[in-house]
């Protein structure tokens, strides 16, 4: 089977649906292909900053108005970090942002994808190699499936067969994390609207997190370096079960709550440096270009971003018949300028307060008594 289009994407979670969602009015010929079957389940946090429904309003202010009538979410208003010490400080968010599970949240953007009459939606359907050809991007996927496409943009996670194929820079595994998470209900002690990060000393520098989900459910997880998981043979799975069995601060609050599902893992590949995330006719998005927040592992609001610019470049190429890597590299410009800055902070959290429990206890426990340093810490945290 041959097919030719306009542009391939390849993955259809938040990058993948934004990135097509920004070509929703190009009467470009679009291809949407994911290996999965939705609604399906992504190990993630599932915390969704409170500048996601601005992204879509940018793209069309009919989206902004879907994910606002979205029943499955709750809101988020404050972060808590706990200390290695188990001294907290609540910070209050000047916007509110959002929980919702990402089987829910991906399958809401995938269906306002299938809405569209310039995108075709191939699920179950993985790329399983890309070669650049004179004109146009070749791609195997499938079942021996051929595709031709001017423009591709990989979307397809940290496992993308597009950056392994076409991107310069190779990423060491070693520079990402691991996050394990499971769903919990009942859990103790928790007040409505705050993500708990607890930053337990023999962890350093991961942490333990309990975000609130509708229906007294809750996101339980534990992320830390690769390096660390490597050097330490940590199995996160075990060290979750015994947080909530044995530690003696979080136990109590597990007491009575009862595990829905199971422990699952994945890899989170870091923005740890600035890499080439585009060339010849491809761009490269989300956890598939290392867009991931260093210091809170958070990544669908860098995917979201990166998919409408990828969108937005994709419309200047096909306007300027322009698919050449210098063409395609103010993208790279756009993107980090748009998270670059921001990211550095973080970069310097991790690495400079977060690795050393006493610094955090000293940072938590001024910031719980002085103003300006709340604020400072709130202003470094964004």
């Amino acid at each position: 089977m041959t097919c030719d289009f306009d542009v391939i994407i390849s993955g259809a979670g938040p990058a993948g649906c934004t990135a097509a969602l920004a070509l929703s009015s190009s009467g470009l010929r679009i291809a949407l292909m994911e290996k999965e079957k939705f609604p399906r389940e992504k190990v993630c946090g599932d915390a969704i900053p409170a500048y996601v429904p601005k992204v879509l309003d940018t793209i069309n202010s009919e989206y902004a108005e879907a994910f606002k009538g979205l029943a499955e979410k709750a809101e988020a208003d404050v972060c808590r970090i706990i200390a290695p010490d188990r001294k907290a400080i609540d910070l209050k968010f000047s916007e509110n942002g959002f929980i919702c599970k990402r089987q829910v949240f991906d399958n809401f953007l995938l269906d306002l994808v299938s809405g569209l009459s310039n995108v075709t939606v191939f699920q179950e359907t993985a790329i399983r190699d890309i070669t650049i050809k004179e004109n146009h991007a070749l791609i195997l996927a499938g079942n021996d499936i051929l595709v031709t496409a001017k423009l591709a943009i990989g979307c397809d996670g940290s496992g993308s067969i597009i950056r392994k194929r076409l991107a310069v820079t190779k990423i060491n595994s070693g520079e990402g994390s691991v996050a394990a998470r499971a769903y919990f209900r009942d859990v103790k002690d928790n007040p409505p609207g705050t993500l708990e990060f607890h930053f337990l000393k023999e962890l350093r520098p991961g942490y333990f997190w309990i975000f609130p989900l509708p229906g007294n459910m809750y996101n339980v997880g534990l992320g830390m370096p690769s390096i660390t998981i490597s050097e330490k043979k940590i199995n996160l799975r075990k060290e979750i079960l015994r947080i909530i069995e044995r530690d003696p601060f979080l136990s109590p609050r597990f007491s009575d709550a009862e595990i829905t599902g199971e422990i699952r893992g994945h890899h989170l590949p870091l923005l740890t440096r600035k890499n080439g995330i585009s060339g010849e006719r491809f761009i490269l998005c989300g956890d598939a270009a290392s867009l991931i927040n260093p210091a809170t592992g958070s990544g669908i609001g860098q995917a979201m971003q990166s998919g409408r610019f990828a969108g937005w470049q994709a419309l200047k190429c096909f306007e300027k018949n322009d698919f050449t890597a210098g063409f395609i590299s103010s993208y790279d410009n756009t993107v980090y300028d748009k998270i670059w800055h921001e990211n550095r902070n973080y970069l310097f959290i991790r690495d400079h307060v977060f690795k050393y429990p006493w610094r955090l206890n000293t940072v938590i426990r001024a910031g719980s008594k002085n103003k300006f340093i709340y604020k400072t810490i709130l202003k470094a945290l964004n």
